[in-house]
C-alpha cells in the first residue's frame, strides 16, 4: 500500500519530466562541440513547376576553438529531400527533432581550431513557395536558418526567377539584379541574426497544373508536443486507474484480514494478550510514542497502527512463509519476515519446513517468534 501511494505521488511528476526529457533530449544530443563563425553562407532558390524550389546550400566555417565533426543547417520545414551533397560534407541526412527541421552534415573529418571547411549541398524543399489562385500570384517568404552561438561574416541569398522579372508585384528588401537571377547580401551578421525576403510573382505560368494550390508549413512543433503530451496524460491516466484498482484491493484484503483477526482475538483471551504484549514490544523497539490521543503511528506502515492491526499485518506474512506451493525451491523460515538475517537450508523440492536453521541472536526476530506458531505444528 505504502508503495502505491508512493507511485501517486511521484506519477505526475515523472510524466512532467518525461515530457520535457522529450523536448529537450534532441536540444542536448545536438549540442555544440566547439565554437566557429560562419565566414560564407549562400542560398540559392530555383522554383520548379512542380511546386517544390531546388534549394542549393554553400557554406564556408572557420572553426575557433573545441572540435567540429559535423554540423546542422536549419531548413525551412522538414517537407524537404536530399539532393546531392559535395565539399566537406561525407554525408547529409534529415534531422528533424525537437522543434529543429533541418540536415545534419557529417563532415569528412574532425576539424580543430583554426582549420577552415566549406560544404555544399542540394534540397528539394516542399511546402516554400506559395501559390495564391485568388490573387492570381505565387509568392516566397523565406529566413535562412541561423545560429544562435555564431558571427555570420557574409548572408547571399539568390532566387533564379524562371519567369520574367518584371512580373513581380514585391521584392522586399529591394535586391540586385542580374539577368534573371535577384541576390540580396548581409554582412556581419551578429549571433542569431536573421535575413528575411519576401517576393511575390503575378505570372506563374511556370507552374504545371498539378502544383500545390498553396504552400503550407505541416505540422507545427508544438501541434506535435500536444499530440506526445496527449499520449503520455492517457498513459497516466491509464497507470493512476491501474494503481487505484490495485490500492482498492489491497485496503479491501488489509481490511478483511482486520475484521477476521479481531473476530480471533475476541474469541481467544490469549492471543488477544500475546498480540497486546508483541504490540507493546514492537513499539518499544521501533521507539514509536503514542500522541496526544494514545495513538501510534508507524512511519514504515505509513498510518496509525493497533494490536489488531499489527497482528493482521504479521498473520499475513505467516501465511506466505507457510505456504511453500508459491514456490518448488523456497526456503520457509519462520522469521522470514524479519529485517534481520535468518538462514536456512532447505529440504528442497516443495518441502514443508527447514532440515537446519542457523541460530542467531535478533529482538526484532525474538518478537516475532513469541507469537507466530511454528511451522509444520
Amino acid at each position: 500500500m505504502r508503495v502505491f501511494k508512493s507511485m501517486l505521488r511521484w506519477l505526475p511528476a515523472g510524466i512532467f519530466a518525461l515530457v520535457f526529457l522529450i523536448m529537450v533530449l534532441p536540444a542536448i544530443a545536438a549540442a555544440d562541440t566547439g565554437t566557429y563563425q560562419i565566414s560564407n553562407y549562400v542560398v540559392t532558390l530555383e522554383p520548379q513547376g512542380s511546386g517544390q524550389v531546388r534549394m542549393t546550400y554553400q557554406q564556408e566555417w572557420k572553426v575557433l576553438s573545441g572540435h567540429i565533426p559535423w554540423i546542422t543547417v536549419a531548413l525551412a520545414n522538414s517537407d524537404y529531400t536530399v539532393d546531392s551533397y559535395s565539399g566537406a560534407a561525407a554525408r547529409v541526412s534529415a534531422a528533424n527533432s525537437g522543434g529543429f527541421t533541418g540536415v545534419r552534415v557529417n563532415l569528412d573529418k574532425d576539424y580543430q581550431p583554426g582549420e577552415s571547411f566549406k560544404v555544399q549541398f542540394v534540397v528539394l524543399q516542399s511546402n516554400l513557395l506559395e501559390r495564391l489562385t485568388s490573387e492570381k500570384k505565387w509568392r516566397i517568404d523565406f529566413t535562412p536558418g541561423w545560429y544562435d552561438n555564431a558571427v555570420t561574416d557574409h548572408l547571399q541569398i539568390n532566387l533564379v526567377s524562371p519567369v520574367n522579372t518584371e512580373a513581380y508585384s514585391l521584392l522586399n528588401p529591394p535586391p540586385v539584379t542580374s539577368g534573371n537571377t535577384f541576390t540580396w547580401e548581409k554582412s556581419n551578421l551578429p549571433r542569431g541574426g536573421r535575413f528575411n525576403v519576401k517576393v511575390e510573382c503575378l505570372d506563374g505560368s511556370f507552374l504545371s497544373a498539378t502544383a500545390p494550390i498553396s504552400g503550407g508549413q505541416g505540422p507545427s512543433t508544438w501541434v506535435i508536443v500536444a499530440i506526445v503530451a496527449g499520449i503520455l496524460f492517457l498513459i497516466y491516466l491509464l497507470i493512476v486507474l491501474a494503481v487505484r484498482r490495485n490500492r482498492q484491493a489491497q485496503d479491501a484484503a488489509i481490511k478483511a484480514r482486520i475484521a477476521a483477526t479481531e473476530k480471533e482475538l475476541a474469541e481467544d483471551r490469549e492471543k488477544e494478550k500475546a498480540a497486546e504484549k508483541g504490540f507493546k514490544e514492537y513499539v518499544d523497539d521501533k521507539g514509536i510514542k503514542p500522541d496526544q490521543q494514545g495513538r501510534y503511528y508507524d512511519r514504515s506502515y505509513g498510518g496509525y497502527i493497533t494490536p489488531i492491526i499489527w497482528m493482521a499485518i504479521l498473520s499475513n506474512q505467516s501465511r506466505q512463509a507457510q505456504n511453500p506451493a508459491s514456490s518448488t525451491h523456497s526456503c520457509a523460515c519462520a522469521c522470514v519476515s524479519c529485517a534481520c538475517a535468518c538462514a536456512c537450508a532447505c529440504a528442497g523440492g516443495g518441502a514443508a519446513g527447514c532440515s537446519r536453521k542457523t541460530l542467531h541472536d535478533c529482538r526484532t526476530c525474538s518478537i516475532l517468534r513469541a507469537n507466530v506458531p511454528k511451522i509444520g505444528t
